[in-house]
């Protein structure tokens, strides 16, 4: 039978729940800033029934961050229409409207604050990770455990009020020993580490904390490496048509100013050697930005296919070793010359299926959006940096297939999806018994 949270959560249409994924994100990352300030010494005694309300609608044409990300997931309101009102009558939410006095006259604002139930709602319908209990260690603390197991006998700093008292000042004994910030692990830490560190994993998916029995990495370093190589060749390929643009521009600014230029004689001579080597320059740039656009390209597909290849692995639990390297770069170069992916698979994680499928339907032509987004999201044509103007953007579909790579590496990255999807505990209770 499902949850009362789960309950409440299938009742909501498919714009009702994408309004409190939106809702629920921004009100988990107040929560973890206001955490990361605390362990690092900065104190804030506002209570929650104050910092939890967020800005919907403010008074003036600026568009707050919440309506930016529903304007993302195309599920604007003119106002706010009857989804807020409809999730307040479900108790999942708090609404203030109200008409405040501003410079220009009268405006209206709009916050909004998610109740408990809403939270709970949002974390049964969105598969979010289990809240940590009382005695465990916090994100930051726990990230700075591994630390100090990965650098034992030596020495890591431990900064923030919170972190020590986590680590040393509340545990007895305490996990860690030392003074005037540097410290090093105890037994007692050690302790901890080994007994909680399936616990943890599964907390926080996002620190790759090594298995304190020795096992392989689930996400091998050299698999990394691969990633991150690939996303570098991207990059340097980008700085490079950057660079050859900024030449193109300077050499055709130089043959403009010669082209003007009047005289006789050796001053004539002169200007037409001068305009001779701006139009040669200028030539040259553009083929070296031709040649690095190219290699840009290319370098995205390959990024792209490979990511497809370790995101289908992190849902599917294959084994993370040189094999799944050696698979990751044979789809980078069977896919170089192609901007067709496979479509990624559904991973069960409600936050990542929607970015994920929302990317690759984008790329694929079979998501279209409803209607354009709002002015002050449309990009301009062109910018300009110091009398430059930026490279000519890659054709749509390229963007499009850099989009998706990077939404995919947001997940990828460092094994935290596999992480989250297979646990150490999750697989203990899966192997046949005396395994």
């Amino acid at each position: 039978m499902a949850s009362k949270a789960q309950a409440a959560w299938d009742a909501l249409n498919e714009r009702q729940q994408a309004y409190m994924t939106v809702l629920y994100d921004h009100d988990q990352a107040v929560e973890a800033a206001r955490a990361q300030d605390a362990a690092a010494g900065y104190y804030d005694d506002t209570p929650a029934s104050v910092w939890r309300w967020l800005d919907v609608i403010t008074p003036g044409t600026k568009l707050t961050s919440v309506q930016r990300a529903l304007a993302l997931k195309d599920v604007r309101d003119d106002g706010t229409g009857s989804t807020l009102q409809a999730l307040q009558r479900y108790g999942l939410i708090e609404v203030r409207d109200e008409v405040v006095e501003t410079r220009r006259g009268k405006s209206r604002k709009v916050t909004v604050q998610l109740t408990r139930a809403g939270r709970a709602a949002v974390r049964a319908g969105t598969k979010e990770p289990g809240r940590r209990r009382t005695g465990e260690l916090s994100e930051y603390a726990w990230e700075r455990l591994v630390q100090l197991w990965k650098a034992d006998p030596a020495t890591v700093r431990i900064w923030g009020h919170n972190t020590y008292e986590a680590l040393v000042g509340r545990p007895s004994p305490p996990y860690a020993e030392g003074r005037d910030g540097d410290y090093r692990i105890t037994e007692a830490g050690r302790e901890h580490y080994r007994t909680r560190w399936a616990r943890y994993v599964c907390l926080f998916p996002d620190v790759a904390a090594p298995d304190p029995e020795g096992a392989p990495e689930p996400w091998p370093a050299e698999l990394q490496r691969t990633l991150d190589r690939m996303k570098g060749a991207i990059e340097l390929a980008h700085r490079t048509q950057w660079t050859a643009h900024r030449r193109w521009e300077e050499a055709q600014r130089d043959a403009g100013k010669h082209t003007a230029s009047r005289g006789a004689g050796a001053e004539a001579q002169w200007h037409t050697l001068l305009l001779e080597q701006a139009q040669a320059r200028t030539e040259l740039a553009l083929a070296h930005r031709e040649q690095a656009t190219q290699e840009a390209v290319v370098a995205i597909r390959r990024y792209a296919h490979a990511l497809c290849t370790a995101f289908t692995a992190s849902v599917e639990g294959s084994p993370a070793g040189t094999d799944l390297t050696a698979a990751v770069v044979a789809a980078a170069d069977a896919g170089q010359d192609s901007p067709k992916v496979p479509k990624p698979p559904l991973c069960g994680l409600h936050r990542v299926d929607t970015a994920v499928q929302e990317a690759y339907g984008t790329l694929a032509g079979t998501r279209t959006r409803k209607r354009p987004l709002p002015k002050q999201m449309q990009p301009f044509a062109r910018s300009v940096w110091k009398d430059f103007t930026d490279p000519p953007a890659h054709d749509l579909v390229v963007r499009r297939l850099q989009d998706l790579s990077w939404t995919l590496a947001s997940y990828v990255n460092g094994g935290a999806l596999r992480r989250e999807l297979h646990p150490p505990a999750a697989r203990a209770e899966a192997s046949p018994a005396g395994t």
